[in-house]
């Protein structure tokens, strides 16, 4: 346990952060981190992934141990089937690969999730594993935008928006409507404190489709979704990737998001992503992936401990990466960023 037994994981203090305000100490949020991470957590005698149980309570422990107050928790079964050929790990993919629906046709045929398929007890089941104070967060298998960019493909959408606006609006609503079913049903667990919605909207420099398009199509359902969380008295986060400039309204005042993560130094660094959001909006993550791999263990925890100062009297910030922590971070500068807040 990497975690002092006096600084037990508490929900409450997430709420705090979540509602923008002080926490007596530091709060750490990552949304996923690797397996290599996970054993470095938990060790490598409690490590079992034999089955998806194990897998949920192991990540359980490694997040507990590291010294969050919250562990993520997806519930497999309504996954969005793509056309995939790929075989063992890749480094990058297509966002044009995974096309299944082309045309009026292939969405007629195309085989949409069921959440009958899904067995959203291991949510309960799991969360006997909890300590007493902390809850889960839900994430989902990509969002809105994402699922349909993988089973419709970039480039496809794109000419479709123009060519045949009402397959798009038909294919959106199918997304849409699984989505949120999806987290109503999460939602209904006491066991869940907060969702994330996970969907990627940004790439570097502009959003990935025009705002508008986004407002049309995409937003509205997250509306609802950070409503429902908001009505059964829990949070929601959006963890999305690249430029939100342009967007960054629609999340605080039309969806009403209580925070967001994922921050990359080249487009917005976490210190100004601040200045700039803060008390509007709990800004979370940020310390950018490039940095954590490539900087010095030192550096790393120079970073965290200085934004853990900027951040502790305004509150409504919680340390962690600026998107997840893959294994190639070296062990070292991720422990040195859980120091930064453990130690205080």
């Amino acid at each position: 346990m990497l975690r002092k037994e006096s600084r037990k994981p508490n929900f409450e203090y997430f709420k705090l952060m979540l509602q923008k305000k002080p926490t007596p100490r530091p709060v750490l949020f990552d949304f996923i981190i690797g397996d290599e991470k996970v054993k470095l957590l938990v060790g490598e005698n409690n490590y079992k992934t034999e089955t998806e149980f194990d897998r949920v309570v192991t990540n359980i422990k490694a997040f507990d141990s590291g010294g969050y107050d919250y562990a993520p928790i997806i519930v497999r079964g309504m996954e969005f089937k793509r056309n995939t050929h790929e075989e063992g790990h890749v480094e990058t993919k297509s966002l044009n690969e995974g096309a299944m629906i082309l045309d009026r046709n292939s969405f007629n045929n195309y085989s949409w999730p069921s959440s009958e398929n899904a067995d959203f007890s291991i949510i309960k089941k799991a969360g006997h594993y909890l300590s007493k104070n902390a809850k889960f967060v839900v994430f989902s298998h990509d969002g809105i935008l994402e699922n349909t960019i993988g089973i419709v493909g970039f480039d496809n959408l794109c000419y479709m928006l123009y060519d045949e606006p009402d397959l798009v609006a038909d294919i959106f609503n199918e997304v849409g409507k699984r989505i949120e079913q999806y987290y109503n049903k999460c939602l209904e667990y006491d066991e869940v404190g907060a969702i994330l919605c996970n969907d990627d909207w940004g790439f570097n420099s502009q959003t990935m489709l025009p705002p508008d398009v986004l407002r049309k199509y995409v937003f509205p359902w997250y509306k609802k979704i950070v409503a429902k969380a908001h009505e059964m008295g829990k949070y929601a986060i959006l963890h999305s990737c690249g430029y939100y400039y342009d967007i960054i309204d629609d999340v605080i005042n039309d969806m009403k998001f209580d925070g967001r993560q994922s921050y990359e130094d080249k487009i917005v660094p976490v210190e100004k992503a601040y200045d700039e959001l803060h008390p509007r909006l709990a800004v979370i993550g940020g310390m950018d992936v490039d940095f954590l791999a490539r900087a010095t263990s030192e550096e790393v925890y120079q970073r965290c401990k200085n934004i853990i100062k900027k951040t502790s009297k305004s509150g409504g910030y919680a340390l962690g990466s600026g998107n997840s922590v893959p294994d190639y971070i070296p062990n070292e500068n991720y422990l040195a960023m859980l120091k930064a807040a453990l130690e205080a």
